[in-house]
């Protein structure tokens, strides 16, 4: 440890000692003047004295001398300097980041309280050149506070946390800390994370890397465990349709983690705020059990609906809360020749009624024409191995134009209108016998369109099993598009486009004649996809999950969300809307055509409607939580250093040597402050001189002179 000054130069003001020195060598003594008569008549004789000249008031010098050499190194900023260039990343002024976990399982115990207390207490220990950054984070970070030296703002941004709905991710806060470490220009780098290390919250594949001489601390907040948990983890909600009216029967799923001994719980079902019904269910420790309720008819549009458990330790994943409306399943019509098969649209109809929760209204229709009553209603038209006629041909022309769509099975049977041949994709051929060897099989699927996008995926559905005996040519047009062919190359599936309507053409048939697809296990996700592609609109999402985002300018997206065309379309539309959040904020959405994201932050209840309005069955959407975060199992936070921080002994990226040295050695001097002490010194100095110089003067000393001989 040595005594180092941090601006030298001033050192020179040392020199100023001497000025007491010669104040006190050339100073003349005071003389009694005494007034005589005119001696202008008197010679003047010259006198001469040499005296050797000596200091009187050793005392007062040694003060007004100390004083200015204190004054000097005040100036000069002394500090002792302790360090060594060596160990720069662990001295000096910091970088600090904090990281404070908001998930819901943080309100196990107090363990939010905490890791607030926690982040201050790192707060208050900053020295005066130290920046610090406070991050708060579930799913996704939050800067509450960047690289700030402001005490009260940081206090003001610990003040701000709270819990949120959200799941535990370490990955987003950690690359938050590193982007900030890496763009400081201060010599050592600090992370503190605040939380309860949630194994769940960290996969290892981030890419999160410190950058190299920063320090990561990690915080465990309590080792709070929750010995007994009851979670609602999902409700099914099948339909049923009873004398033209929806029933759902909702059946909730409830877990048990943990527990010693088999308990009762209640599990309550709420229907628009309303308390309908409540079922026991006794339970086993680390079980789960199904709870059915009675049906209830589905009358009104956008029904809120909650299944809930009593409160424990966690209370976020004790309801489960959807959203339901009558109309929203897709309305089918199969339409198949007088003269075929009794049993052609067996297999067709069977795959479409085979649903959990009543998605697709069947109705089939036994004749070579569509008639104008037959279509009202309907969202798509399966055209089932028949020939129709022209005048049908131009009715499902319109129905197509207004955004609905067809598909024509082609069977021995089936044909098209040449009247309205430019509505196909192509030019329907003859029929092809496919009995070489064992059949033909589909050689070439689109993945990349929406109807075979969900069997891209391993273990997805397999339709190289499916083997097709006859088959239609096709000739596709140029603005067609080939979705499926067979291992020959020659036509399966072909597509055409008209506005927001489509026109699909399978050339083979959709039963058990023609090929085995009927008796394949993809056969029924492939129906209900085609089904669901005719109709324009995906399975009606009954609730979404916390950090999804809705586009409520995208009518397509508010068909899942549970609404009919017409209600998607107008709330799609309209421009001016608030969105009301379940703890009560209000946000308004942006006022422009663009797209109006709604993030889904909260659990609960999200309703959106124009503002200053109060209409009787606003739209709602309904938020729950990520049941994974109820998963305490805990992440070791060494495990998590070792595969953050960067190699030992890599260097500070952020400064050269000089630099760092120079921050260095200013923060050790601000934080001793050497200088304020030296300065009360010398103006304890000066007043201590200014009193003796006057006591010397009133007792006679400054007569006596302050220089004898």
């Amino acid at each position: 440890m040595s005594l180092t000054f941090l601006v030298p130069l001033f050192l020179l003001g040392i020199a100023g000692i001497v000025v007491p020195i010669v104040v006190h060598l050339t100073r003349r003594q005071r003389r009694n003047v005494v007034h005589f008569p005119s001696l202008m008549f008197l010679e003047k004789v010259p006198y001469q004295e040499q005296r050797r000249r000596r200091i009187q008031h050793w005392f007062l010098l040694m003060l007004r001398a100390l004083a200015l050499a204190m004054l000097a190194f005040a100036f000069a900023r002394p500090f002792l300097d302790d360090s060594e260039l060596g160990l720069l990343a662990s001295g000096g002024p910091r970088e600090v980041v904090v990281l404070v976990d908001q998930s819901y399982s943080m309100e196990l115990g107090d363990q939010l309280e905490t890791a607030r207390d926690g982040a201050q207490e790192v707060f208050d220990g900053l020295g005066p050149l130290d920046r610090a950054s406070l991050v708060s984070f579930s799913q996704g970070a939050r800067v509450l506070a960047r690289s700030t030296s402001d005490r009260a703002r940081l206090q003001t941004a610990v003040d701000t946390l709270q819990l949120s709905s959200g799941s535990t991710r370490y990955g987003p806060a950690l690359k938050v800390a590193q982007a900030i470490l890496e763009e400081s220009t201060l010599p050592s780098g600090e992370v503190y994370l605040f939380s309860d290390f949630q194994r769940n919250g960290w996969i290892g594949d981030e890419g999160v890397r410190l950058p190299p001489g920063s320090r990561f601390i990690p915080r465990p907040t309590g080792e709070e465990e929750l010995d007994d948990n009851f979670l609602v983890t999902d409700v099914t909600l099948p339909r049923q349709f009873v004398a033209g009216r929806e029933r759902i029967t909702p059946t909730a799923r409830i877990v048990r983690r943990g527990g010693s001994s088999p308990r009762d719980v209640e599990v309550a079902l709420e229907i628009d705020g309303q308390r309908l019904q409540s079922r026991t269910v006794s339970m086993a420790p680390d079980a789960a059990a199904g709870v059915a309720f009675e049906a209830f008819t589905l009358s009104r549009p956008h029904t809120r609906g909650s299944v809930s458990l009593p409160d424990d330790g966690l209370h976020a994943d004790n309801t489960h809360h959807f959203v339901v409306s009558p109309g929203t399943s897709l309305a089918v019509l199969i339409v198949e020749g007088a003269s075929a098969a009794r049993d052609v649209s067996l297999y067709l109809r069977r795959a479409l009624e085979i649903t959990d929760d009543g998605r697709f209204r069947v109705t089939v229709r036994r004749a070579s024409s569509v008639r104008p009553a037959d279509l009202e209603g309907i969202d798509a038209v399966f055209l089932n191995d028949v020939q129709i006629d022209g005048a049908s041909a131009e009715r499902l022309r319109a129905f197509v134009d207004a955004g609905g769509g067809i598909l024509i099975a082609l069977g021995e049977q089936g044909g098209w209108p040449a009247s309205a041949a430019d509505l196909l994709p192509g030019q329907i051929g003859p029929v092809q016998d496919r009995l070489q060897g064992r059949g033909g099989r589909l050689g070439h699927l689109e993945y990349g369109h929406a109807i075979f996008e969900a069997f891209a995926g391993p273990r997805s559905g397999d339709f190289t099993g499916a083997r097709f005996f006859r088959a239609r040519a096709f000739q596709p047009s140029p603005e067609a598009a080939v979705l499926a062919r067979f291992d020959d190359g020659s036509v399966a599936l072909a597509e055409l486009r008209r506005g927001r309507g489509k026109v699909l053409v399978w050339t083979n048939t959709l039963d058990g004649f023609w090929s085995d697809l009927a008796l394949q296990p993809v056969y029924l996700p492939f129906v209900h996809r085609l089904a669901e592609y005719l109709g324009g609109r995906a399975e009606a999402t009954p609730w979404f999950t916390i950090g999804q985002i809705v586009d409520l300018a995208n009518a397509d997206a508010l068909l899942t969300a549970g609404l009919v065309a017409s209600e998607a379309i107008g709330l799609a539309e309209g421009l001016n809307q608030i969105a009301l959040t379940p703890s009560g904020t209000s946000i308004q959405l942006p006022a422009d055509e663009g797209p109006r994201y709604l993030p889904l932050e909260e659990h609960g209840f999200y309703t959106v409607r124009p503002p200053a309005s109060e209409p009787e069955r606003p739209f709602v959407l309904a938020v729950n939580v990520d049941i994974e975060e109820s998963n305490l199992t805990r992440l070791d936070p060494e495990q998590l250093s070792l595969q953050i921080m960067a190699e030992p002994g890599a260097a500070w990226g952020g400064l050269n040597v000089d630099q760092a040295a120079a921050l260095q050695r200013e923060d050790q001097e601000r934080r001793q402050s050497l200088w304020r002490w030296l300065l009360l010194g010398a103006l304890a100095l000066f007043i201590a001189e200014t009193a003796l110089s006057n006591w010397v003067s009133r007792t006679g000393g400054g007569a006596q002179g302050a220089v004898a001989g």
